[in-house]
């Protein structure tokens, strides 16, 4: 079974609409930050979207909505690490690390390694929005910035 071209493109519209129309996930973030972070949005739920074109309407349905959700509960918590991450106490920054982690390992399939993260624990105190938006979007957009 494969679904028509007209049907997999009103799927990517209203994801891209679900991703676009909550502030929740830029709030703390400057535009350009903001556009990266969409930009990858955007790219990850259209792969989600072709990959529904062999599924049952029902099952790509759900298959498309886990996938836009979880990619926006990705985009929300880049966005509120960014801001409170240099903030965060040693304990709460490991735990917020280790949900953040294993929403891109769920999200992704892939296993997300991380010697950096006792790095990330000390050394955020030191880093300003951009250096911890870049620490937070190299584990997520990883695969394509090696690729380019």
């Amino acid at each position: 079974m494969t679904t028509s071209p007209d049907i997999l493109r009103q799927r990517r519209r209203l994801a891209e609409e679900q991703l676009t129309g909550s502030s929740r996930w830029r709030d703390d973030l400057n535009d350009d930050q903001a556009q990266r972070l969409l930009d990858w949005a955007l790219a990850f739920v259209n792969e989600a979207v072709w990959q529904t074109a062999v599924l049952p309407p029902t099952d790509a349905e759900e298959a498309l909505d886990e996938a836009v959700t979880a990619v926006a509960d990705l985009m929300r918590q880049v966005n509120d690490l960014t801001a409170s991450l240099p903030q965060l106490d040693d304990k709460t920054t490991v735990r917020r690390w280790r949900t953040f982690l294993k929403t891109v390992q769920t999200l992704t399939g892939q296993p997300v390694l991380t010697p950096e993260t006792e790095q990330l624990v000390y050394l955020r105190g030191a880093w300003d929005n951009e250096a911890t938006f870049a620490q937070l979007y190299q584990r997520i957009a990883w695969e394509k910035e090696e690729e380019e």
